[in-house]
Order: structure tokens, then sequence, then C-alpha cells
């Protein structure tokens, strides 16, 4: 009998390939969405990357992070609980506000999880939850590193991820949840629809000329793929429960992304030119989304996957190959724009 996995945060980017990954293994899957009119879209979105058979294994409930409703019904039944859901914000609110609905959104699934009799849960938490301050230098961090809640580097919304993490280790602990979490960086590749390219954005306004320069700031980059792929395996390696992974190791500079694009794309209206470091220190006084880039551009810190690699078999692609996926999926949605001579 195939084994019934709930994903919170159905319509996300990152869900929306765990959905996958966990069809394509023969689960059955019941997605949480904000409105049930949502679902149709949602499996038109996977119809690329999924078969006929698979999303017949699909179904949803009606569930939304800011309530407790609806998260006990949703899950009974249930082998496990692939927690993806986050809030992102409308960036207009204070760093006490999106850490209360972070942690809030967080409880109330595990609570869903406890009172539906359902134990198992991985959750999807950040390398925000273990970033060090600038000044670490040229060290390389390990699931054991958490962030401190008063490094003034960090923005609202890593925050809130680590205090969401922390949640719900302690709920964990305290009701006897099997929890694992794992921490992507940047998650980039392939994508499902041109309305749901997540932090893709970034790729996109690179290979758009959206960006007249690039940053030279380093980019950790999780493959979406194998982020879905390694929900899986924590899932189904009990080694895993109780245990932090971190989800990026592999780092590419955006400057070295442009070059990339600017070889495969060549009609594309990826910049040339790189903004100097005082530039972008100087912009990001106007302009609010260069804030939370600005305490990148001296990074040397780095993580390691090593324990994913070793508990769980995963492998992943490289970031090359990760900004390509991004690039393809553009190009077979019509995104690219080309250049005008």
């Amino acid at each position: 009998m195939n084994k019934t996995i709930a994903v919170t945060g159905g319509t996300g980017y990152i869900a929306g390939f765990v959905i996958a990954e966990f069809l394509n293994h023969g689960y059955m899957v019941r997605a949480s969405v904000r409105s049930l009119t949502k679902v149709e879209a949602l499996k038109k979105d996977l119809s690329t990357f999924v078969n006929e058979e698979a999303l017949l294994r699909l179904s949803a409930f009606e569930a939304d992070l800011t309530s407790p409703e609806g998260w006990a019904d949703g899950f009974s039944g249930a082998d496990g609980i692939i927690h993806v859901a986050s809030p992102l914000g409308h960036g207009t609110e204070s760093a006490e506000e999106l850490r209360r609905i972070a942690e809030g959104g967080t409880l109330n699934v595990l609570q869903g999880a406890l009172d539906a009799g359902v134990r198992r849960v991985v959750m999807t938490s950040s390398q925000a939850a273990s970033t060090p301050k600038i000044s670490a230098g040229k060290v390389v961090l390990d699931e054991k590193f958490w962030s401190d809640d008063n490094n003034p580097e960090l923005d609202p919304y890593r925050l809130s991820k680590i205090a969401a993490e922390k949640a719900a280790w302690t709920f964990s602990g305290k009701h006897g949840l099997d929890l694992s979490t794992i921490l992507p960086g940047a998650v980039f590749g392939q994508v499902m629809s041109a309305g749901n390219i997540s932090s893709n954005d970034i790729l996109l306004r690179l290979i758009n000329g959206g960006l007249p320069r690039a940053l030279n700031i380093p980019l950790e980059v999780s493959n979406v793929r194998d982020l879905a792929q390694l929900h899986r395996l924590a899932f189904e390696n009990d080694n895993a429960i109780g245990e932090r992974f971190l989800a990026a190791s592999q780092t590419i500079r955006m400057p070295e992304v442009t070059r990339i694009y600017r070889e495969q794309y060549p009609d594309s209206k990826t910049p040339i030119n790189t903004f100097p470091n005082w530039m972008v220190r100087f912009l990001a006084i106007f302009i609010p989304a260069l804030r939370s880039m600005v305490p990148m551009l001296g990074r040397e810190y780095s993580h390691t996957t090593e324990k994913a690699e070793r508990l769980l078999g995963w492998i992943q692609h490289t970031p090359r190959e990760t900004v390509l996926d991004a690039a393809a999926s553009f190009g077979q949605l019509g995104m690219i724009k080309s250049r005008s001579y």
C-alpha cells in the first residue's frame, strides 16, 4: 500500500518540486492550499514533471498558516508531513511581526500533526538559521552552528526562519514528534510556471538585463530538484530523525552567473559589467531591495553538506548546472528577452 505524505504550502515553488518528488516515488500526496480553487493550476504545473497516473495520487485540503483550523483534518491518516510553507511577508512587517507569524504558523502545523497522531515531520528551514556574522571570516560551518538572533546583519525574513526552526525543535522535543529540518541556501533551478519562480527571479533579472550590472556576491546554491530529493531521503531514513541537514555547500558568484549566461545565451540582455562594492553600499541607502545584499559583499564563510551526503547518500548538481536549469526553463516558458541590435 502506498504511503501518504502531507505537504504544506502546496502551491509554493519548493513545495511543487517536493510534491513531484514524492509522487514520482509512488507516494500518495496530500497538499495544503489556502484555497481549493488553486488545485487545478497546481496539477497543470505538475503535469510536465509527473505522469497522469501519479497525478491521480494527489489530493488537497484547505488550511492557512495563520489559523489552526484544517490542519489536523488534512493530516489525518498521513504517514508523515513535509512542512515547506513559510510566510514571506510583504516587506512592511517588523522583525517581531514576521517572527510571530512564522512561529505561529509552524506551531499551528505541528499542533495539527500532534492532534492527527502523525509523529514524523520534515521541515524546510533555511541557511539563515546557520549564518554567522561576516566578520567570522573563512570558516566552514556545519549543522551545529545556529545563527545569533541579535546579529544586525540578518533581515526580518531571515530572523523569522531562525525563530520558526527553534520553535519547531522545542515543540517536537516537548511532544515527542520525530523532526528533521532541511536548511537550503539560495534555491534555484527548474521552474514549473512563469508565475511561480521564487528566488529564480534574480536570475531572470540578470538574463533579461533587469539588473544593469551584476553584484559581486557569492550565492550558496541549492538546486530545487536536489532539495526536494533531500526532503524525501530525510523522511525515508530513521537516521535523519532529530537531525538538521544543510542543503547548500557550493558557491557561485553572480559575475560568474552572468558569464555563463552570456556564453550560453549570447542574444540575451545579460549585463557585462559588475557593480563595485562601494556603489552597492551607496545605492542600498536608497534602494531597499539591495540592503539585504550588503552584508554578503564581504562574505567568506561557507557550509558543508557532509552529513546529508554521509547519512542519506545525497548528491548535488553543480551551481553551473543549476543556473542553466533555470535559464532553460525561462526559455521554454518564453521568458527570455532578446537583445535589440
